[in-house]
């Protein structure tokens, strides 16, 4: 697999630049961009999805609710309703963020009072903040799921499994029309897409410090 570390695309962060801004957030910030950059989901499927969506034994994440401007949907077209396959460093993750109090209907990154986070508050308040204290570009909530793309474009797989796993209307976007998605393939993809940052991991089982308060 070629090395990433030359990507230089404005769009696209490095591993490199990854993990500068992971150390820079706290939870439950980390997780979510974590997330972002290992699944290619949208924004609005990130702050929508609620803890019935998150199958930790198959390491799958349901995409059926979406957020746009605090109101919750379900996404709009049959791809964007899909299962999105994560690697364990995500699970994990996700798994010590989860409440124990938590009920099926609860979102995993709630506000205080228990509505859909902002995208645009986080990315204002949080993420931009982080990438100054990083010393990395400023990102928006795109640029990860560009970066997911870019990471996963050398990984070999089927490009049907790829558009599968974006959520893509139009085989066209990500290449190949007769092509079929295959589970496993997305398996195979989310598996190598982690293995780019597993290299130069830091320790990522510690919990960010709490210092930071979930903003509405």
């Amino acid at each position: 697999m070629p090395a990433l570390t030359d990507v230089k695309k404005r769009n696209t962060l490095t591993p490199q630049q990854f993990w500068a801004l992971s150390k820079e957030l706290s939870e439950p910030y980390r997780t979510m961009v974590l997330l972002a950059v290992l699944s290619g989901m949208r924004c609005g499927e990130i702050f929508g999805l609620r803890w019935r969506y998150v199958d930790f034994e198959d390491e799958v994440v349901v995409v059926a609710e979406t957020v746009y401007q605090g109101h919750s949907s379900q996404p709009k077209t049959r791809a964007s309703n899909r299962k999105v396959f994560v690697g364990p460093l995500v699970m994990q993750a996700l798994a010590r963020l989860k409440p124990l109090a938590s009920t099926p209907d609860d979102f995993v990154f709630p506000s205080d009072t228990g509505t859909p986070l902002s995208p645009n508050n986080v990315r204002n308040r949080v993420v931009i903040a982080a990438c100054k204290r990083a010393g990395i570009p400023t990102v928006g909530w795109h640029m990860f799921r560009y970066t997911y793309s870019t990471w996963a474009n050398p990984s070999g797989e089927s490009i049907k499994a790829l558009q599968n796993q974006l959520g893509h209307v139009d085989s066209k976007i990500t290449l190949g029309v007769y092509v079929q998605p295959i589970p496993e393939a997305q398996r195979q993809i989310a598996a190598k897409v982690q293995g780019v940052l597993l290299p130069i991991a830091p320790n990522v089982t510690t919990p960010g410090n709490g210092s930071e308060r979930v903003i509405q």
